[in-house]
């Protein structure tokens, strides 16, 4: 016989599904909160939760058929967890961090000061400021792409590459075709 999951008959399913989607705390801090094991909410949140959220989601006007003992909370509970979750998801996006515009305030404030230590005449100030400048310019370049960190490694003029070469050109020796093939293709190549 399956096990009945100790979240889903629980009296304040509601408040752990919530804490759960809402990631407010890790599993021992709920667990303990609620008087329950931690094991049982990993479990419920694994194998339970998804379906709760999806059916809440669910544009079906119809309610989706169920056996009572797979899970007994009525639909508008998993309406209310769904949206519940989408309430969390909408809030962390309007707080998410908007890198371009925190690094455009940043370089319209080292512009005031490079402004500032020119009038005032202060040239240590004014070349710290032309250096943070010069990084944010970097690091504006590098959010959009423009600049590049990987590194280019040009084998041709490796010491190594020359005695490969070497090496597959005199094992090519009795075959003159394909000798020949392969000169021609590390001449049309450019190495």
């Amino acid at each position: 016989m399956p096990r009945v999951c100790s979240i889903c008959r629980h009296p304040e399913r509601e408040a752990i599904e919530k804490a759960l989607v809402g990631s407010e705390a890790g599993y021992r801090s709920i667990a303990k909160r609620f008087a329950i094991s931690a094991s049982a909410l990993f479990r419920h949140r694994q194998k339970h939760l998804p379906a709760l959220l999806a059916r809440g989601l669910a544009a079906a006007p119809a309610p989706v058929h169920r056996e009572a003992a797979e899970d007994p909370a009525p639909d508008e509970h998993a309406l209310e967890i769904a949206n519940h979750r989408q309430a969390i998801e909408a809030h962390q996006e309007r707080h998410a961090i908007d890198v371009m515009q925190q690094l455009k305030a940043i370089n319209a404030a080292c512009l005031e000061v490079l402004r500032q230590a020119r009038t005032d005449g202060k040239h240590s100030i004014l070349l710290r400021a032309v250096d943070r400048i010069a990084r944010q310019i970097e690091l504006q370049a590098k959010l959009l792409g423009q600049i590049q960190e990987t590194q280019t490694v040009n084998v041709a003029i490796l010491p190594e590459w020359h005695g490969i070469r070497q090496l597959v050109l005199e094992a090519l020796r009795p075959y003159p075709e394909a000798r020949g093939a392969v000169v021609q293709a590390l001449k049309g190549g450019a190495l």
